[in-house]
């Protein structure tokens, strides 16, 4: 990664999401003080917007102009396909982020976060993850030279602790469920490392915005955005992407945003109003098992903002949109098959209607967990 992007850095102010207050870049702050989350605003323009489409740069890397960073290493993370297929006279665009070289979206949030921590001369980032933040943060980690420690739940795939061994991560299990393992890595966090887990980090969010500039420019049109909901940094960086988009006039109307969760992990869907679920609490959709993201009322502020609403699906419904995408080639976790079953639901029901356009973005491969996979959609024959 030694090829770097000329470009200018932009402007930007760090602020607290909930009193407002402006702190500055350096030393690293992963909340507020008041315990809120931060949010990052990036000074663009449509200049800035077009310098992204640069053809001599590719990967996450064109972004360079609107993202916070002062150096911008060059990368295969990013420039993902999308694929659309028609579902029931609804158009229905895939994203296919699970191609991207970790396996997930989460790769353009660690590409952020992490190429931030070396600016700061941080060698050693502590995170707390599911699995998919952890390999993407342990790969970047190992190809700038900082050391990872990476606490998640001893339920996690085996798949993915593999590959963050692999990667040079040194694993922390613990026995409970994400709000557990969070609380376990703060109160472990050595001294002089940087925590960087994605439910709080506000570079985070300025890789995952970049899924928004690559719909747009691959889309003529995008009625509707369904994004899989645990801490929300799908949705969240699909928001930011499309509001800086639509501040310059580029976008002229941002599309709804629809918050797909699973059962027993729906705050945002309850802060929506959205129709409980009887079923039990999903065990297919480890990747979004949070029950009380810190960014739970700025993820239900964007959705309605933009029009959109809230969907709860139970494992039997994640089942059937699973098998549905690895019939057609889609190999994908079963996280991914949440908003895909939130959508076939609300296509059913009407609130989106035939001829709407719609992206989903498949954020996680199913290659991490093929075990799991195996027992969900079918064996393996001979």
């Amino acid at each position: 990664m030694s090829k770097q992007a000329a470009r200018t850095p932009p402007d930007f102010t760090l602020t607290c999401h909930s009193c407002g207050e402006v702190v500055p870049p350096e030393p690293w702050m992963w909340k507020h003080s008041c315990g809120s989350p931060l949010d990052i605003s990036v000074g663009i323009d449509k200049h800035r917007l077009r310098a992204c489409q640069e053809p001599d740069v590719k990967g996450i890397a064109r972004f360079a102009p609107v993202l916070p960073l002062r150096t911008v290493p060059v990368t295969a993370i990013g420039d993902s396909p999308i694929l659309t297929e028609d579902v029931d006279g609804v158009r229905v665009t895939f994203m296919l982020e699970y191609l991207n070289p970790s396996g997930s979206f989460k790769d353009r949030g660690a590409y952020v976060t992490v190429v931030k921590c070396a600016e700061m001369g941080f060698d050693s980032i502590v995170v707390d993850s599911s699995g998919n933040a952890g390999v993407a943060i342990a790969r970047m980690g190992l190809r700038l030279g900082i050391n990872v420690d990476v606490f998640l739940p001893e339920s996690t795939p085996d798949g993915k602790k593999r590959l963050m061994r692999m990667l040079g991560a040194r694993l922390h299990e613990v026995n409970g469920d994400r709000m557990q393992v969070h609380a376990a890595t703060i109160a472990s966090a050595e001294r002089g490392a940087a925590y960087v887990g994605h439910w709080f980090n506000p570079y985070f969010l300025h890789g995952t915005k970049t899924m928004a500039y690559e719909a747009f420019e691959q889309m003529d049109e995008i009625d509707f955005a369904v994004a899989p909901v645990g801490a929300g940094t799908v949705l969240l960086g699909l928001d930011l992407g499309f509001s800086e988009l639509h501040s310059t006039g580029m976008l002229h109307t941002v599309p709804r945003l629809v918050a797909a969760q699973a059962s027993g992990f729906n705050p945002v869907c309850t802060e929506l109003g959205a129709a409980e679920t009887t079923a039990q609490a999903s065990h297919l959709a480890d990747g979004i098992a949070i029950a009380n993201p810190p960014r739970l009322l700025q993820i239900a502020d964007a959705v309605k903002r933009t029009g959109g609403f809230g969907e709860t699906v139970a494992d039997d419904a994640i089942s059937r949109a699973l098998h549905w995408l690895v019939g057609r080639g889609y190999m994908v976790e079963p996280t991914s098959a949440v908003p895909f079953a939130a959508a076939l639901a609300a296509i059913r029901d009407g609130r989106i209607p035939p001829g709407s356009s719609v992206l989903i973005p498949l954020s996680g491969t199913g290659m991490k967990v093929l075990d799991e996979l195996t027992e969900v959609v079918g064996h393996e024959s001979n």
